[in-house]
This record gives structure tokens, C-alpha cells and sequence, in this order.
């Protein structure tokens, strides 16, 4: 449909290349500022304890994780890094749907630099998480999607199998995606179902999530129980208004550029493009998921928005685009502080930032491993030797996991994969317990040592909690039952 004047693809990876260097630009500098997020120490040490499953993730962010720490060791800002290549990724992948929508180089730069811009790809090398690997996939996904309609290019269907299956391998929300690229097939292209082409590509996605599902299968489907409490949360602390100014905080003026987007491929007939991006918010708005899972989508918008101006021939076009292009430097400004660690700690605690940003998940866990070693060295030689150390969640297991190496003995946890990684024999009788308040079902006497602190002081999730000694009533193998299912 649009091949005929189509731009040489060289065209479209420069167009990601600048915005690509924007992104990388705006983030390199601030790699690893404030620390290890809780959610970055648990994909590090699930990448010691690889397997096809995970209570919490799909696999490929621990054997990402995996890859990364054998090449570069624990480092914060090689695994960061990969989260920034990605975000990066995806600014190509508009770039390259602008060209297959038939937007010469004007469109395909300004939609790199416009979905570049946005504070949710601005903020990619702030954490490494399977987000990441998710935006990429819908990105991957859309694109290929794009050229089979478009062109259009029915030998491309095997690899949207490998690229959805992949997708769902990384982070199961992709599936949203997959539902709402069905139903605007039934829409707007309900021919193309009856070709062989979106079966095989089904088949194939199945085909490379069986490991995973088998995994699922022989522990009890864990991922399925907790997506439902996991929904239950979202859903509590996420309401309509919010789930839409998260949208819009996100996004910034290139949200504009998005509508404009979804207008343009409905009157150009690809309403089965056209269908996705609208489709997808509105099934996670009635799920009531986060505000930011269907973004990725959006790019398919924003370069469809973007071949729409660059066709608009008005002479209002320059004074719209200045205006968009200032509204969206004045978004970044005002969220700036939230999602891009632009300020030095101290700069976030006098100006109160932490109360509204993650980057408070990041503060302490040196000095509460510290904490740790120290009531450790304290215990009885006798209980040493027959003692280990048992954290309330993941992010508290994990960071004693790295930063207690060689001064820690055996950290376990029963919270979400962590209950998986221990050994089959726990004869332990002592233990000392991190962040949990109340283990006397657990422990015949028990002893509070310490409250759990940081240098700064910050009121995050560990603030407070306590640090204890313990005698457990029995064999820790034989309490571990209650532990794993929280019943302390």
C-alpha cells in the first residue's frame, strides 16, 4: 500500500539513531545514582537461580540478568544499561513503522524524537525490569504487524509468532496486546483469518511459552495466584482518574500526536491498526491495570500521528509543532525529578521528592545489611554454626544476598521465589529475622535487636521494621510450610 514511495529503510534507523541519542544522552549520566532497586536486587539473584519460571516474572529478565553478571559481574549499571538499549530499541521500531506507513524523513525523525521525548522513554535506564523488556517486545510486535498489513507481507506471520511467544516470555501483559491485535483482525481484516498465516503465528507463541507454562504446571500454577492478588492491588490503589493522569504523565503532548495517530489510520482504512492502541488502554482502563501498562502501543500512534502532520500542508503546522515540541520539554521539566534521577540525594530529600517517586526503594540496604552483620557477629559460636538468616520479603533476602557475601550465612525467604531457593535440608535452629514483626509462631524465644534504618532516614518500605534474634521450636525445615506461605 505505501511500498511504492516508501523511503530507503537507511532513512528510518538514522531518524531512531537521533532519537535513540537523545534518550542515551539524557540518561548515561545518571546510571546507578541512588542505588539497587528492591526489584533489581531480586532479578539478580534470581539470575543465581535460573529455572523456566518464577513465582512473580516470566524467565527472561533472570536469564538476561544471567548473561549480563557473567559478562560484567553484579553491576548496577551494566544491567541498567541493557534496560536503556531497550527503551532505545523501541524509538527505532517508530521510526521504521513511520516508513512503513509512508512518512518520508520528517515524519519518521519526529516520530522517533517524539516517543524518544516521552518521560516513559526518557526514564528507561533508570531500573532494570522486565517493563523493559515488555515495551520492547510490543514495539517488535507492532512493527511486524504493521508491514504484514500494510504491504502487504504474509510470509512475515512465523516471526509475530516468535516475537509474541518471546513477548510472553518476558512479561505475561503482552498477552493484552495479542488480544486486542485479534479482535481488530475480526474488525478490520477478518480476510487474513482465513489464511493459515495468524494460526501458525498462534501456534508458534504457544509453542515457546510451553517451558514456561510446564514450569507452571509442576509448581501449582504460582504466577496465576499471584497476578490475581497483584490485580487485586492494582486495581485498590489505581483508580480512573488516576489510571488516566498516569497516561498523560507518561506520554506528555505526544499523547496529542497519538490520537492524531489513531484518527489518521481510521480514516485511512487500516482500521485494524487503528483498533490496537485504543483497544489495549481500554482493556487495562476497565482491568484496571497501572496507568503505564499499555503505552507501548502507543508508538504505533504516535507514527501514524507523525505521518499525519507531516502530510498536513496548513501554514498553522509550524506554530502546532513548536507548541507540542514546548509542552513536551515543560512535561519533562515538571516530572523530570519522578522519573529521571536529574537531583543528588540530598536535593530529593530537601525538596521532598522522595514522598512521590520509586527512587526511595533504592536507599539503605547497605546499611541494613550492615545492621545485619553486626547482630550476626554477636551470636554464640554454637548458634552460628547452626543458625541462618531469614528475610520477611524479597528485596530484604536480596540485598543481604549481595552485599552479606562472605560476612552472611544462608539467606532464605519464603516470599514469592525466594521459597524455591534453599536447600532440600534445613536443620538450622537460630536464625536471625529481618522485617518481620511477629515470628513467635515460629520461635520459642525471640529477641528484637535492632530497628531497620538508613543514613538518610527516608520513610520506605523497610523504615522501621525490626531486626530479630531467634530459637526456632523445631527444625527449620519443618517450620518452612509456614514460612513459604506467610503464615508467621
Amino acid at each position: 500500500m505505501a511500498s511504492a514511495r516508501m523511503t530507503p529503510s537507511t532513512t528510518a534507523l538514522g531518524a531512531g539513531a537521533l532519537g535513540g541519542a537523545v534518550v542515551v544522552v539524557a540518561s548515561v549520566p545518571f546510571l546507578g545514582r541512588y542505588g539497587w532497586d528492591r526489584d533489581e536486587l531480586y532479578f539478580l539473584s534470581a539470575s543465581r537461580h535460573l529455572s523456566l519460571g518464577y513465582v512473580d516474572f516470566p524467565p527472561v529478565t533472570a536469564w538476561v540478568a544471567w548473561l549480563v553478571r557473567t559478562l560484567a559481574g553484579d553491576s548496577l549499571q551494566a544491567l541498567r544499561l541493557v534496560s536503556l538499549g531497550c527503551g532505545v530499541a523501541t524509538v527505532f521500531f517508530v521510526a521504521l513503522i513511520a516508513r512503513e506507513l509512508g512518512g518520508g524523513f520528517r515524519a519518521q525523525v519526529g516520530a522517533a524524537l517524539a516517543w524518544a521525548l516521552t518521560p516513559l522513554i526518557v526514564g528507561s535506564a533508570t531500573i532494570f525490569h522486565p517493563t523493559w523488556f515488555d515495551e520492547l517486545g510490543w514495539a517488535a510486535f507492532l512493527y511486524v504487524a504493521t508491514r504484514i498489513i500494510v504491504r502487504p507481507e504474509p510470509r512475515l506471520w512465523p516471526l509475530l509468532g516468535v516475537v509474541a511467544g518471546l513477548g510472553l516470555e518476558a512479561k505475561y501483559t503482552i498477552a493484552f496486546l495479542l488480544v486486542a491485535f485479534a479482535a481488530a483482525l475480526v474488525v478490520g481484516a477478518r480476510d487474513m483469518l482465513r489464511t493459515r498465516g495468524p494460526w501458525v503465528a498462534a501456534g508458534i507463541a504457544i509453542l515457546l511459552l510451553v517451558p514456561n507454562l510446564a514450569w507452571q504446571v509442576a509448581h501449582g500454577w504460582p504466577s496465576v495466584h499471584f497476578a490475581a492478588s497483584q490485580s487485586a492491588k492494582a486495581s485498590s490503589d489505581t483508580s480512573r482518574p488516576l489510571f488516566i493522569a498516569e497516561q498523560l504523565l507518561f506520554l506528555g503532548a505526544t499523547f496529542v500526536v497519538a490520537v492524531v495517530g489513531v484518527v489518521w489510520l481510521w480514516r485511512r482504512r487500516l482500521r485494524a491498526l487503528a483498533i490496537v492502541p485504543a483497544l489495549v488502554t481500554a482493556l487495562f482502563f476497565v482491568e484496571l491495570g497501572r496507568g503505564y501498562y499499555p503505552l507501548p502501543a502507543d508508538g504505533l500512534a504516535v507514527a501514524a500521528g507523525a505521518v499525519a502532520l507531516e502530510a498536513w500542508a496548513s501554514r498553522w503546522r509550524l506554530f502546532v509543532l513548536s507548541l507540542l515540541v514546548a509542552c513536551q520539554v515543560a512535561t519533562l521539566f515538571v516530572v523530570a525529578p519522578v522519573i529521571w534521577p536529574v537531583y543528588s540525594t540530598r536535593a530529593m530529600i530537601d525538596r521532598g521528592i522522595w514522598k512521590q517517586s520509586f527512587y526511595k526503594d533504592e536507599i539503605g540496604w547497605p546499611e541494613l545489611t550492615a545492621s545485619v552483620v553486626r547482630i550476626w557477629e554477636t551470636l554464640p559460636p554454637a548458634e552460628r554454626a547452626n543458625g541462618a538468616i531469614l528475610a520477611g520479603n524479597y528485596g530484604e533476602a536480596s540485598a543481604l544476598e549481595l552485599y552479606g557475601h562472605g560476612k552472611l550465612p544462608l539467606v532464605l525467604s519464603g516470599h514469592l521465589s525466594w521459597q524455591y531457593w534453599r536447600p532440600a535440608s534445613l536443620p538450622q535452629r537460630h536464625l536471625v529475622i529481618v522485617g518481620i514483626d511477629t515470628p513467635s509462631t515460629i520461635c520459642s524465644t525471640w529477641h528484637i535487636a535492632a530497628r531497620i534504618d538508613n543514613r538518610w532516614h527516608i520513610a520506605n518500605e523497610e523504615q522501621g521494621r525490626t531486626i530479630a534474634t531467634c530459637t526456632l521450636r523445631e527444625p527449620l525445615g519443618d517450620l518452612w510450610p509456614l514460612i513459604a506461605r506467610n503464615t508467621l
